[in-house]
């Protein structure tokens, strides 16, 4: 099985528009708390030594700031760079186009499971950011289960979503930090609240906003089990604000 025409258009059904992948490719760094942090240390957790020749590959790569800090940091790794988005692959292939051979590019449904079969082998890592919550409990069962059986032994799967809260003391929590955290962001970035204003106006924050059938975060606990059961040995939670979390587990 291969993964599918990357390029085609987007189908209608996936939710998630093209108008929005321009949206966030503009807009990430002040809508995404911390998020030079969170690459930063997706980076780090990722099992090789910098001069080692391995594979890794990301679901949903998305606007490629993590895929460069991936191949930056890891100079003979090949990258596979998976995204439903034609515009998003459009974006990804210019910003990846200096690093030529070492970088496939794409397309895939993240809940379809025929991807999964293509993945390649050996496979050392798989990351993903702001993705997997887009599956229900059971549909993020099967994908652990699925990629622990396709990554290597000493490999890991390594993920940053957004988290559901276990109660509304913690939801109002993360819902401020949120806020704060664009605030922040949009003045650092622009100088101004503009940035936080359309952040606000587009009901970003998961935590405040009306509920949106695309969104399916599960309680963090029960992923990391999740993972457990699925054959990850090693199985954490590394970095977590604003209920944006990075979590994992090793091979």
């Amino acid at each position: 099985m291969s993964y599918t025409d990357d390029s085609a258009d987007t189908p209608p059904n996936r939710g998630w528009t093209e108008d929005d992948s321009l949206l966030f490719v503009d807009l990430a760094d002040v809508f995404v708390p911390s998020r030079d942090e969170q690459i930063a240390t997706i980076a780090s957790l990722v099992p090789a030594a910098e001069d080692e020749t391995f594979t890794v590959v990301e679901l949903a790569a998305g606007g490629g700031a993590l895929a460069v800090a991936v191949l930056q940091t890891f100079p003979n790794c090949h990258y596979v760079a998976l995204d439903g988005s034609a515009v998003m692959r459009t974006h990804l292939r210019e910003v990846l186009r200096d690093y030529g051979e070492r970088v496939e590019i794409h397309d895939f449904e993240l809940a379809d499971t025929s991807w999964r079969h293509a993945l390649p082998t050996p496979l050392r890592c798989v990351i993903s950011s702001l993705s997997v919550h887009h599956l229900d409990g059971a549909g993020k069962q099967q994908l652990f289960a699925d990629l622990a059986a396709r990554i290597m032994p000493g490999g890991a799967l390594l993920l940053a979503d957004i988290v559901e809260p276990l109660g509304p003391q913690a939801r109002h929590v993360f819902a401020s930090q949120w806020d704060v955290a664009a605030q922040v962001q949009s003045l650092a970035r622009d100088g101004d609240l503009t940035a936080f204003e359309m952040f606000r106006q587009l009901d970003w924050n998961y935590f405040t906003a009306p509920p949106d059938p695309m969104d399916k975060p599960s309680r963090l606990f029960d992923q990391l089990l999740w993972l457990r059961e699925a054959g990850f040995l090693q199985v954490d939670c590394f970095w977590m604000r604003a209920g944006h979390a990075i979590y994992g587990g090793y091979k």
